[in-house]
């Protein structure tokens, strides 16, 4: 997948440059951990995020700035604290890592601890989160994209139509799902994909 990937960034005119990371930007230059510097007025980080700040006083043990929970999902030596998604290193005992950070599992891991905070407050036994990734998308561009769904890898114009696909399923609201379909369908006709679609209105201010 990476390398069906950096294949199709270059033939589209990106330079793709590996094994350095990214030591320092000020605006202007762009300095690497080789020494070697870019200019560039623009920088677009798209390589993770890292934990909320809100995590840091919180008790608990952190590993790389989440908290490090239990299979429940609970902060362990804490009673009621529980978390998710970002904030939260879920261990993985069929592997014996960490779930990756992913859509995908926190919003299994909210759902989790929806039932496991009823359930701590009447009493109950407590449901462990057991999951297993389903799988990875990505778009590289235009109509292209990789995929890997049940360990099965796959790429190009199939990958990129599943993806559209699968994130079209998750738009809330019917109206908004057929409005951004129309337009999807009709990109495949056009030469430039315009559709955007705001999911917050705007708020008016009191008077």
């Amino acid at each position: 997948m990476g390398n069906y990937a950096e294949r199709k960034l270059r033939e589209r005119k990106v330079e793709v440059i590996k094994g350095v990371r990214v030591a320092s930007y000020d605006g202007s230059l762009v300095t690497m951990t080789d020494g070697k510097s870019i200019p560039a007025s623009t920088l677009i980080w798209p390589a993770g995020v890292k934990p909320s700040p809100v995590i840091a006083p919180l008790p608990g043990q952190k590993e790389r700035g989440r908290l490090l929970v239990n299979e429940f999902l609970g902060v362990p030596g804490v009673t009621g604290l529980w978390a998710v998604g970002d904030c939260a290193a879920v261990p993985d005992s069929k592997t014996g890592r960490f779930h990756p950070p992913t859509a995908q599992h926190g919003l299994r891991e909210g759902l989790v601890v929806a039932k496991n905070t009823e359930a701590a407050i009447l009493g109950r036994p407590l449901n462990p989160f057991v999951f297993t990734t389903l799988g990875q998308l990505a778009t590289i561009g235009r109509r292209t994209g990789v995929a890997m769904v049940f360990g099965i890898k796959f790429s190009g114009f199939v990958a990129w139509v599943l993806w559209r696909t699968v994130y079209l399923m998750k738009l809330p609201r019917l109206p908004k799902k057929l409005r951004v379909m129309v337009g999807w369908t009709l990109d495949l006709f056009f030469a430039r994909d315009i559709e955007q679609m705001l999911t917050l209105r705007d708020v008016e201010a009191p008077k």
